[in-house]
């Protein structure tokens, strides 16, 4: 029900947005139903992360805070509970990952702590929920990190993909050609874009000429930005043409271009003057059907009616369009598509954030206030959340590359990766051409529209993930046959839960979340208590690792307008103070042992690792004594305690007498509530004979059973299963649990004595607050401290109101 008023809310937002002129004709209608349904049957995310900077040195943390949003609406309570965010380096390998969930705000915000041992080397920083995982890598978040050495650092450069074979294959590329519309028509004045892309997916520049299959030069062509260009010219039907061409490094090429088609459609579109005129043009063989225009944008339908052949053009102006992408698309009379076009709108909603100072100009160590205020057109205020960076233009530039509008506008509504993408939404006439360049060559497939429209929705395979979850399946020992009806136990953090295997032997844990680094024992036992069960756990799998190309031009105009000098002789004085940026190196070590001790050691702790064990017996400790029963052994351990029923006590004790987990190879027996007598006792359960090795810990060392382990644990380890671990009915099991919250740290000079210490302040992220929230007033504050360095700072805000309005602002601050 929420949804669907979100979705009532966008047209309340854009009441002029139903353009149609057939409000009362049924296929209006029911187009609208169609879409909606389709919106609240599968309804879809995107997701921007907000990062203090983009160059980091190692030691550092790279913070992010994730902005998920719905992609009709772009308002931010999604279902999604968790956001996994990864660093992946040049060889699709991964670096890091996190886990975050929202904080009792709803707010999703973290970090990724860099090695001081990571490799110099461009990375990709990439951002999803499961439930993105629907759509695929094409539509997850990414963004081009560098990471740079210390000057004194030793670590070797990332490793990068065969650089020798990059470089022979770079002369090597191909054109791909993309007729407006869809279509190429004959006999019709035809506007084509092409895309270029060498060998290792990199855009690659080129110029030539269009010729006939005579030879005949019809015009010259040219890549504008990113690979891409178009033509226009008038194909003959049956008449091949090519385009000759040769990129930067002289390679020669000829490719072929599509087939003219004498009965087909196709829209154009055209910006002149702040109006977007669409038209329908048609081969001078097609024939005259009846023809309808839908217009949507992230979804919504935005317009839906017939054709009128008595117009040329079709306008909308900029102010009837929302901010995105909007596809046009021409069906004939049975809702079977005859061309798509794709436009982009830069459609102001008119929301006005505005960010003060106290003062124009601050001095070293100062403490600077801000005050945020935000409103719509009208003055009204919006409540929302926003987060903010600050940093010192002298040691590097805010990325302009990936911004809050890039991302949610333009970049996760089309498939395949974007670079650059915060370019083509700059206010000069290069830019615009090169959006609408980028409009042609790109495709807009989050829903099948013609499949909607005709009642044939499209439905999410993966489901929301709200909650962590262990699953797996339990089968037999002896004959590998799954296991009905199987006990299934999980003790964490002093929770126990228990659940039965289904007639497949299979079983799932859900609704519990734990931090990362957390432990689970889950343990499996048949219908008669036995362990003799094979315990198969499902380990988390993720999205294939996939990281975002940055083309050999790109880098060197960074590298040209860099300040990563500055930036790493700073960071390198920084490391002098600050302890997380040391990197110790310790002297060699080595561990010697007989290969049997080894074995024997690896065997016994394949199961106790996780419980520091303090105190351990040994078969060859006790076989000479011939004790009679296993509590003889455990009776004369220091800080061990027996009563003459057998009942066992680790001391020093608890506040009440309470007793030790047992466990006998890996498998957890709990004591009777009463015991009569020794026999009661679970360590009578085996003789001594079978015993390899006993492991005692006190209280602390059994805390990931939480009050369960109070009175300690003991483990016991057989002989057999000494030999034969890969046969055990449980598991220690760490799977990666939610990231806990981490306090950026900036100081605060509150104190003359503050002021003046002799530690000098070399901050590049001078603040970061990724937890802003408006008031009811549309307003909030923030302050901070300047650091020792004249300078100027540059302040970027990005954020969401909670009507879906994306918010971006960026001001400089002076300090002398």
């Amino acid at each position: 029900m929420k949804y669907i008023l979100r979705l009532i809310s966008l047209c309340v937002l854009f009441p002029h947005l139903l353009l149609g002129q057939m409000e009362t004709n049924t296929s209006f209608q029911q187009a609208e139903e169609s879409l909606m349904s389709q919106l609240i049957t599968y309804p879809q995310e995107k997701i921007h992360l907000h990062t203090d900077r983009d160059l980091y040195v190692p030691g550092e943390r790279i913070w992010f805070k994730a902005y998920v949003a719905d992609a009709a609406t772009h308002q931010y309570a999604t279902f999604s509970r968790y956001v996994y965010v990864e660093l992946i380096d040049a060889c699709d390998s991964l670096v890091n990952r996190v886990m975050i969930r929202p904080t009792d705000e709803g707010l999703l915000y973290g970090h990724l702590f860099l090695s001081e041992l990571i490799p110099e080397g461009d990375y990709t920083l990439r951002a999803y929920t499961r439930y993105m995982e629907n759509l695929g890598d094409d539509y997850f978040f990414k963004k081009n990190i560098r990471i740079a050495n210390l000057l004194s650092s030793v670590t070797e450069p990332a490793p990068t993909r065969q650089k020798e074979k990059a470089e022979k294959q770079e002369e090597e590329y191909d054109v791909s050609f993309f007729p407006e519309g869809g279509n190429l028509l004959a006999g019709v004045p035809c506007k084509v874009a092409f895309k270029t892309l060498n060998k290792n997916g990199y855009p690659e520049m080129i110029s030539g000429h269009l010729v006939d299959e005579d030879g005949v030069e019809i015009l010259s062509a040219q890549t504008l930005h990113a690979g891409m260009g178009a033509f226009s010219y008038i194909p003959v039907e049956g008449k091949r043409y090519f385009l000759k061409c040769s990129n930067t490094h002289g390679m020669e090429k000829s490719f072929e271009l599509p087939v003219a088609h004498p009965q087909a459609y196709a829209l154009t579109a055209v910006w002149r003057n702040g109006k977007l005129q669409v038209g329908v043009q048609k081969a001078k063989q097609s024939p005259d059907i009846p023809c309808y225009l839908f217009v949507h944008c992230r979804g919504l339908l935005l317009y839906y009616s017939a054709w009128d052949v008595n117009k040329e053009v079709l306008t909308f102006t900029e102010e009837q369009l929302p901010a995105g992408v909007i596809q046009f698309i021409l069906f004939d009379g049975q809702m079977n598509p005859l061309s798509e076009r794709l436009v982009f709108s830069k459609h102001n909603d008119g929301t006005q954030t505005v960010l003060q100072t106290d003062k124009e100009v601050y001095e070293t160590r100062e403490n600077i206030l801000a005050s945020l205020s935000v409103t719509d057109i009208e003055g009204n205020p919006l409540t929302g959340h926003l987060s903010v960076a600050i940093t010192d233009d002298q040691d590097l530039a805010i990325d302009t590359a990936t911004t809050i509008l890039s991302s949610l506008l333009l970049s996760s509504e089309l498939r395949g990766y974007i670079e650059n993408p915060a370019y083509y939404l700059q206010d000069d006439l290069y830019a615009a051409t090169a959006l609408d360049y980028l409009m042609l060559t790109h495709g807009w497939r989050r829903y099948d529209v013609p499949q909607t429209l005709k009642g044939n929705p499209a439905y999410p395979q993966i489901p929301f993930q709200t909650t962590q979850e262990i699953s797996g399946k339990a089968a037999s020992l002896m004959r590998s046959k799954p296991l009905a009806d199987s006990h299934i136990s999980v003790v964490v953090d002093g929770n126990y839960g228990s659940a039965f295997t289904d007639e497949k032997g299979r079983f799932r844990f859900q609704g519990f979340e734990y931090p990362d680094s957390t432990t689970y024992f889950i343990q499996a036992l048949g219908k008669r208590g036995s362990s003799w069960i094979h315990l198969d756990l499902e380990l988390e799998s993720y999205p294939a690792l996939v990281h975002a190309p940055q083309s050999p031009v790109v880098e060197a105009i960074r590298a040209k307008e860099s300040t990563e000098d500055l930036f790493i002789t700073k960071a390198e004085q920084r490391a002098q103070y600050d302890d997380d940026m040391r990197v110790i190196h310790l002297n060699e070590v080595l561990i010697t042992a007989s290969r049997y001790q080894r074995k024997r050691e690896e065997a016994r702790l394949q199961h106790w690792q996780n419980l520091g064990a303090e105190i351990t017996v040994r078969r060859e400790d006790f076989e000479d004594s011939h004790p009679m029963f296993v509590t003889d052994l455990i009776r004369k351990l220091p800080g061990v305690r027996v009563s003459g029923n057998g009942f066992v006590e680790i001391v020093p004790p608890t506040f009440k007498p309470t007793p030790p987990l047992v466990f006998i190879d890996g498998t957890l027996y709990r004591w009777p509530e009463t015991m009569q007598t020794q026999a009661d006792s679970p360590l009578e359960m085996i003789s001594v004979r079978e015993v390899e090795s006993i492991d005692i810990t006190r209280d602390g060392g059994a805390a990931i059973f939480g009050m369960l382990g109070m009175g300690g644990a003991i483990s016991i380890t057989t002989r057999k299963g000494a030999s034969d671990r890969e046969k055990y009915n449980y598991s220690l099991y760490t799977p990666l649990g939610y990231q806990r919250p981490a306090e950026f740290y900036a100081p605060r000079y509150e104190t003359k004595e503050a002021r003046h210490l002799t530690n000098p302040d070399y901050r590049t992220t001078l603040y970061w607050k990724p937890d802003i929230i408006l008031s009811e007033e549309g307003e909030a504050a923030f302050d901070f401290y300047a650091s020792d360095f004249p300078t100027t700072y540059s302040v970027v805000l990005e954020g969401l109101t909670s009507d879906g309005r994306i918010l971006r602002q960026v001001k400089k601050i002076q300090i002398k």
